[in-house]
């Protein structure tokens, strides 16, 4: 659990829209620069990051979760007329606005988009909040994110010919997330306890079915869009290793299917973070974490599992492909909000293969 983070003013809300997800099918220019992030707070005054971002000139921006905070304030989940003011505060600043408009974006949630801090498929607006997540970031009425038979948001896009193939998949970590052991900002506060009954996590079994028929489809990049961390070592806030059989069923299927050129995104944080993990049997499992466009975390996790420092200030990622190198390079950077690499890690394919 994050420190609980509040701000308190009025602002007067107008109705912009945002571009439409034109994504949800193959795309057969191939993409060499991805902006990614996490954590855009609607009350916080300072967006200049989102200027930034569109000097950047991405031809892809992936919203990794907690675009809007939708909850009460951490303590208590929001309504639906709270969430949807959450957006159109969001987007009628004309920094967000501009960026959403001009920049194809894909987005996934998490929990303060979910409408519920740390929310899990008990949620009581989670219905409320996906209708709004679809509404908002407008995924077509045909796509199959809106027509998962478990209900879950996650989906897959794919961007290039085949000899330049990226596959981003956008996993829903909410929807069908098993509750934790103790609830309530007061437990989330004191950290959660790992859980290790079989059976039990975050993705539900559907998506896993999913996941395995999509890490099946060839590509030469596949990027996993995780809105929390999957790598780094378990630290009592919400992540992969509060479920580590689930984690390990990671590593499993993607040893089982031997999909090459994975690597995971993640937010939540509020701090940008590298962190990889070896297990026998898979090559490397990176795990890009940019999280605190418009807010920043003072005390960040430990990981046993940490590449570098960790980088506490707003912050953006950059994924830049270079498909003329041999092998293809892949450098992933965390940006400040004036665009200075604070943060950067080199990979080739041959780092991610089997």
């Amino acid at each position: 659990m994050k420190k609980i983070f509040t701000y308190l003013f009025l602002a007067t809300i107008l109705v912009v829209s945002c571009k439409k997800d034109k994504n949800d099918s193959d795309n057969y220019n191939a993409i060499s620069k991805i902006t990614f992030g996490s954590c855009s707070h609607q009350f916080v005054q300072f967006k200049e990051i989102f200027t930034t971002m569109l000097a950047d000139s991405p031809d892809l921006h992936i919203a990794g979760g907690d675009n809007i905070y939708g909850d009460f304030f951490a303590l208590a989940p929001g309504t639906k007329d709270y969430i949807e003011s959450s957006y159109e505060m969001m987007w009628n600043d004309a920094r967000v606005s501009k960026f959403y408009s001009t920049i194809p974006t894909i987005a996934t949630w998490d929990d303060h988009d979910f409408g519920e801090n740390d929310g899990v498929k008990n949620n009581p607006v989670k219905a409320a909040a996906k209708n709004l997540f679809f509404q908002w970031w407008q995924i077509p009425i045909e796509s199959p994110r809106r027509h998962n038979p478990d209900g879950g948001i996650y989906g897959t896009y794919y961007y290039g010919d085949d000899a330049h193939k990226v596959q981003v998949i956008m996993l829903d970590l909410r929807w069908n997330h098993d509750p934790y052991k103790a609830a309530g900002p007061a437990a989330a506060l004191g950290g959660y306890d790992t859980i290790m009954t079989p059976g039990k996590g975050m993705m539900g079994e559907t998506q896993w079915t999913w996941l395995k028929s999509e890490l099946l489809k060839p590509a030469k990049i596949r990027i996993i869009m995780s809105s929390l961390q999957f790598s780094a070592s378990y630290n009592g806030g919400e992540a992969w290793s509060v479920f580590p059989l689930e984690q390990q069923r990671m590593y499993d299927l993607i040893q089982e299917t031997r999909a090459e050129g994975i690597f995971f995104l993640s937010g939540d944080v509020h701090f940008a973070d590298f962190n990889k993990q070896e297990r026998p049997g898979v090559y490397p499992l990176w795990d890009f974490t940019s999280s605190g466009l418009t807010h920043y975390e003072e005390e960040p996790y430990p990981s046993d599992f940490r590449v570098g420092e960790i980088f506490n200030r707003y912050n953006y990622g950059v994924i830049d492909i270079d498909w003329k190198a041999s092998p293809v390079t892949i450098t992933v950077s965390i940006k400040d909000y004036k665009g200075e690499v604070r943060k950067q890690q080199v990979l080739t394919l041959d780092d991610l293969k089997f």
